[in-house]
């Protein structure tokens, strides 16, 4: 079982309605401190990929391309932040590199806030 993702639609409006939020050109991240109840001591990422973002195909390859990201997420997130990065268009055809470095600057950012 992998405790580092976000599924309850319960957690998804808590970090929605009690956090806040960065943009990035690839994606946009919300982050809220974790509810009393979650016992994990790591971060918790959850993943959103919309319609915008395109047909099934696509936005199943930008939820796979975000869950290689994982390892960033563990090193670079807060432990007692929950994230919910949304995926945008940008993102299916942004070199592999880039995102991750976009996506360490952002963490870092919201770890300096």
């Amino acid at each position: 079982m992998n405790t580092h993702l976000i599924k309850k639609k319960e957690d998804f409006a808590h970090i929605f309605r009690n956090g806040s939020f960065l943009n990035c050109s690839s994606f946009t991240i919300n982050y809220a401190k974790k509810s009393k109840v979650v016992s994990t001591n790591s971060p918790r990422f959850g993943i959103i990929a919309s319609k915008k973002v395109g047909n099934a195909v696509q936005r199943n390859f930008a939820k796979r391309r975000t869950k290689a990201l994982k390892s960033i997420f563990l090193n670079c997130g807060k432990n007692e932040f929950d994230y919910i990065l949304v995926a945008k268009k940008k993102l299916l055809n942004e070199n592999f590199k880039i995102l991750r470095s976009q996506l360490e600057q952002t963490l870092n950012k919201i770890k300096t806030l």
